[in-house]
C-alpha cells in the first residue's frame, strides 16, 4: 500500500509498504480521506511545536474517514463495512492515517465512532477538528447576547463561527488575513475583518461601542492575534486559547489581571462532543463541504501539504487514496 512519511522539515515521501496485519483486538480500515491538520502542517515544517510529540520519521494524519474491511475475532464493537473515524493515536502505535489502510489496535478500547451513511467520507475526515471546536465553544460558554471575536479563519475558526451562529449569536466577528478564507467566513454569516488591509483593534473597537467583544478565540497561533486576544476582550471577559504556536509571544499579565480577564487554554475531548457533532452536521447547522478548499490524490501528499502551508489559497486539504 501507500504510504506518507515525514522525514523533515519539508522532507515528505510517498513509500510502498505491506498492509498492516490485525491481531485479534484489532481492525483495519480502508483511508478514503484524510485531512491535513494545523498541527501536521507544523510537524511538516519542523517548527518548535511540531518538534514537540514524536521524531522523525512520522506519519501524523488523524482527520480521517473510513471504512472497515477486517476485524479481529475478539472486536465486539466494531464490524467489517462500518463507516468510522476517530480513535486513532498516531503517536502511540507509529502509524497515521496518511496511507491507504490504518491499523488501529485494542479497538474496542479505542473511541472508534461510526459515521451515519448521510455523513460522507470528506465530511467524515473533518470531525476531528470540528470536535475541537465544539470543546473549545463550551469552554467558554458564550452567551446568546455576548459579542464574540475569532481571530483565524482555519477549520477549526470556521466550525466556531457555525456553532456560535446555530446558538442564535449574530455578533460574530471574524479576523483573517487570507481572502479566501475571509470570503468563506462572510458566506457563513460572519462580520468581516480583513487584517492584511484593516486596522483590527480600531474595527473591533468601532464595532462594539470601544468597548471590545465579550468572548475572544485565538485560532490562528500567530504572535499579533495572541495580543489582539487579550486588547481586544473587554473587562470581566472570557479568552480562549485554541491554536498551536510555532513561536513564543508576549503577552502583558498586568493588562489581563487590571482587566480581571479569565484566560482557558484548550482542553480535552468532552464525553458528548461526538454525537452533538454529528447531530449538528445532520440539521445543516454545521456545513463541513464549504470549508474543503483541495482535494490531491496521496500520491500528490507532497504539493498537498505545501498547498495546505498557504492559507491565503487553502482551507481545509484533504489527501484521499485511490484504493
Amino acid at each position: 500500500m501507500k504510504y506518507v512519511v515525514i522525514y523533515g522539515s519539508r522532507d515528505i515521501r510517498v513509500e510502498d509498504v505491506a498492509v498492516p496485519t490485525i491481531g485479534p483486538e484489532d481492525v483495519l480500515i480502508k483511508v478514503k480521506a484524510c485531512g491535513i491538520c494545523g498541527s501536521d502542517i507544523h510537524r511538516y515544517v519542523g517548527d518548535r511545536f511540531g518538534r514537540r510529540l514524536a521524531p522523525y520519521p512520522l506519519n501524523s494524519g488523524h482527520e480521517y474517514g473510513g471504512i472497515v474491511t477486517r476485524v479481529g475475532k475478539n472486536v465486539k464493537r466494531i464490524k467489517v463495512d462500518d463507516r468510522v473515524t476517530l480513535g486513532l493515536n498516531w503517536v502511540r502505535d507509529g502509524m497515521g492515517a496518511f496511507a491507504e489502510y490504518l491499523r488501529i489496535p485494542n479497538a474496542d478500547e479505542r473511541p472508534i465512532r461510526k459515521v451515519p451513511e448521510e455523513i460522507s467520507f470528506n465530511e467524515a475526515a473533518q470531525i476531528e477538528p470540528l470536535i475541537v471546536a465544539l470543546n473549545g465553544f463550551w469552554g467558554v460558554k458564550p452567551a446568546v447576547t455576548d459579542r464574540v471575536l475569532i481571530l483565524g479563519a482555519g477549520p477549526i475558526g470556521l466550525c466556531l463561527l457555525q456553532r456560535c451562529r446555530s446558538e442564535g449569536i449574530e455578533d460574530v466577528i471574524v479576523s483573517e488575513i487570507s481572502p479566501r478564507r475571509l470570503d468563506v467566513a462572510r458566506q457563513l454569516g460572519a462580520i468581516g475583518i480583513d487584517a492584511a488591509k484593516e486596522d483590527v483593534e480600531e474595527r473591533v473597537h468601532a464595532l462594539t461601542d470601544g468597548e471590545g467583544v465579550d468572548v475572544t478565540f485565538e485560532c490562528a497561533g500567530a504572535v499579533p492575534t495572541t495580543k489582539q486576544a487579550v486588547s481586544l476582550t473587554r473587562r470581566r471577559g472570557r479568552i480562549m486559547l485554541i491554536a498551536h504556536y510555532s513561536k513564543r509571544t508576549e503577552i502583558d499579565p498586568e493588562e489581563i489581571v487590571s482587566k480581571n480577564l479569565v484566560v482557558y487554554g484548550y482542553g480535552s475531548y468532552a464525553e458528548n462532543a461526538f454525537e452533538e457533532a454529528i447531530r449538528l452536521i445532520l440539521e445543516d447547522k454545521i456545513q463541513l463541504k464549504p470549508l474543503i478548499s483541495h482535494e490531491f490524490p496521496l500520491e500528490s501528499a507532497k504539493e498537498a501539504f505545501e498547498v495546505a502551508l498557504q492559507p491565503a489559497i487553502s482551507v481545509k486539504v484533504l489527501v484521499k487514496p485511490t484504493v
